[in-house]
């Protein structure tokens, strides 16, 4: 989607008590990867997806006893159609790089239990389930990246690099273990 597309906008307004219906349409939109442009104006490109994001939102907010405008916008120059990406790729860069983040205190977190020697079975379902909250982080992130920013391929990098050292770290937890099943030492 790198070429000039059409773009979905919503300008709404909500009355400000009680505040949980302004958070949850944030948060919506949020989660579905729309951006501000300004208070209260969000804009996705122009897809079936969106479009029933957006209707649905509509509906919330008119529930929540505010009001909203729907447009279909295509933009004069190329120049702002650029603009516009590199908004959403601002937006998505920066959600990558505090998975980058996360990423890198779990293959620490698998270095510092390794040196310790701590395979148990405990340390290594701690470890799975971290794993599989980056995996899902990834997932939504992904699922909001419109136009594949360059940290993209990097971040599932560093997941499959992460992967990697879990999978490298259950072994030895399972090597350990049957160790000692067979030495008579208990189990975990």
């Amino acid at each position: 989607m790198t070429e000039a597309c059409k773009w979905l906008i919503i300008v709404y307004k909500i009355p400000a008590e009680p505040s949980r219906h302004r958070v949850a349409v944030w948060r919506r939109l949020k989660e579905k990867g729309a951006i501000y442009l300004q208070n209260s104006v969000c804009i996705l490109p122009d897809s079936p997806s969106g479009r029933s994001i957006f209707h649905a939102l509509a509906e919330e907010i008119t529930a929540a006893g505010g009001e909203s405008i729907l447009l279909l916008a295509e933009p004069l120059e190329p120049a702002a159609h650029q603009k516009v990406v590199e908004r959403f790729n601002a937006e998505r860069d920066g959600e990558y790089g505090e998975l980058l983040e996360q990423c890198e205190a779990f293959l620490e977190e698998i270095r510092r239990e390794t040196a310790r020697h701590n395979f148990t079975y405990g340390e290594l379902e701690e470890n799975e389930e971290n794993l599989r909250r980056l995996e899902t982080w990834l997932q939504k992130i992904h699922s909001r990246d419109f136009f594949g920013t360059m940290k993209s391929s990097v971040a599932r990098e560093y997941l499959l690099q992460c992967q990697e050292a879990l999978e490298a770290f259950a072994d030895r937890v399972f090597q350990v273990q049957e160790g000692q099943g067979r030495s008579g030492g208990e189990t975990v």
